[in-house]
């Protein structure tokens, strides 16, 4: 069964699959969620706090999502290409939508030796 994660304010109730998020993107006190179907959500939670959620409410999929630097996370089975030295990162979703993104040359290297590390 698939876990979900669930944001809720006053006015609104969003739920995503944990398998349908394929990134998540700060900007200052809100974050946008994209999803597989290439649908892009803005929620008013900082990437701080969207990272919390998703351990609490998805203690299992969490541990395919990793924080990059400080305004990524993303779904480390939609990761395709990782260069530090251009602060390049490509993401995949299923149906073959590239998202080319950019974050610190250290965050990426950090990134890429993890991926590695998980190859052995």
């Amino acid at each position: 069964m698939n876990e979900w994660l669930t944001l809720s304010t006053s006015g609104d109730l969003l739920r995503v699959a944990a398998d349908e998020l394929v990134y998540a993107e700060a900007d200052g006190n809100y974050t946008t969620l994209v999803l597989a179907d290439g649908d892009r959500r803005l929620v008013t939670l900082q990437l701080g706090q969207l990272e919390r959620m998703i351990a609490q409410q998805m203690p299992q999929a969490s541990q395919g999502y990793v924080r990059i630097g400080k305004s990524l996370i993303v779904g480390l089975e939609r990761v395709r290409y990782v260069h530090p030295g251009k602060g390049l990162l490509e993401l995949r979703n299923p149906a073959g939508s590239k998202y080319e993104l950019t974050a610190s040359r250290e965050a990426l290297k950090a990134l890429k030796e993890m991926l590695e590390r998980n190859m052995k």
